[in-house]
Formats: structure tokens, sequence, C-alpha cells
């Protein structure tokens, strides 16, 4: 119980860290899909966020962020996804491996994931925060140290969705300025895009 309250408090400041952030950079705007980047002083990567209005219902999205072995057909450049462990209901860890271009490694980190639905209030509640250290290391893969996101959702009682995520994390060894800002702007805007495709 200790641990996991302590877990939680590290992971709240780093949420915290993020959206408190000013000088957030429109980076793309298409589709009801708004990404956003902004510099973080404490890390030399860029935080992510995105604003989405799209169509579908809580429980349909949290059916798809619970349904991680699926991960892979609808996040961005993800090679593999799986359960490792399901705490309760709605609260998960679970692997996930990128694919990044040759010849940058694979990125993987395990994923805490928890998910707080209120279907009597209309939001909807995801913490996700990696935890390296929850499986071996695979060789020729570099494990990401630092991984920490949210979902804020609101419903709106008929087939609408207000999305915000936001995103922090470092894909820890090297890795090019190319390959980054690949996934700084192209990776959210199409794994929301394939995500408002799997609400419809």
């Amino acid at each position: 119980m200790v641990s996991r309250i302590f877990l939680s408090l590290i992971f709240l400041v780093s949420i915290h860290s993020v959206s408190a952030q000013v000088g957030w950079e429109l980076m793309k705007d298409k589709n009801g899909i708004k990404v956003f980047t902004s510099k973080e002083s404490s890390s030399k990567f860029k935080s992510i966020k995105v604003e989405a209005q799209l169509s579908g219902t809580l429980q349909k999205l949290l059916n798809v962020l619970l349904d991680v072995n699926n991960t892979k057909n609808w996040v961005y450049s993800t090679k593999e996804s799986y359960t490792i462990r399901k705490i309760s209901p709605n609260e998960i860890l679970y692997y996930n491996e990128t694919s990044l271009p040759w010849p940058v490694s694979n990125r993987d980190v395990p994923i805490r994931m928890k998910a707080t639905p209120d279907f009597k209030n209309n939001t909807l509640k995801v913490i996700a925060m990696g935890v390296p250290q929850a499986i071996p290391e695979k060789n020729g893969i570099v494990r990401i140290q630092q991984f920490n996101s949210s979902w804020d959702v609101k419903f709106d009682g008929k087939n609408r969705l207000s999305i915000t995520y936001l995103l922090s994390m470092d894909p820890s060894g090297s890795i090019s300025s190319t390959v980054t800002n690949m996934f700084m702007t192209k990776g959210p805007y199409e794994t929301f895009s394939n995500l408002a495709d799997r609400l419809k």
C-alpha cells in the first residue's frame, strides 16, 4: 500500500509539471485533433499535449485503452503490446515496444495504467506511468526510463468526447532530432486519427 501511494505521488508531481507548463506551441490542427509541444526545463525532450474532439462514448474509449493487446493496431509505431498483469478491472501493468527506423534501436517500457471512469458525471481520468524495472530488459532494445501520461476526458452525454492527453518521456539512449521530431507531431496525430476510427 505504501509503495502504491508513493508511486502515485511521484506520478502526480510529474504530470503536474507537464500540465502547468506555459508556452505550448501548436504543431498540428486537423480533423478535430490539435497537437502541441512544450520545452520542459528539466528535460532535453519536449512534452506533448493533444486536444481532440472525437465521436464516441466513455465506455468505448475505456474498452480501447484497456485492450492493450491491440494497442499495436492503433498507437503509432507500436510493434508489440501485451498485458503483464491485471491489477484490477481498470488497472493493468502492460508491456509496450515501439519500432524506430534503422539504425536506431527500438524502445520498450512496462507501463502501469489506471483508469477512473465516472459515468454519473460523464468523465474519465487515466494515468499511466513507466515501471522500467517491472520485467527484465531485452537484448537489442533500449528500455525507456521515464514515461508519464494522462488522459482527461469529458463526454457530452450524446456521442462526443473532449480529450486532453499529456505525455512526458525520455526515450533514453542516443536518438536523432529527425526521429524525435517525427514522434513529436506525426506520432500523436496518427495515433488519435486511428483512435477516432476505432471509436466509431
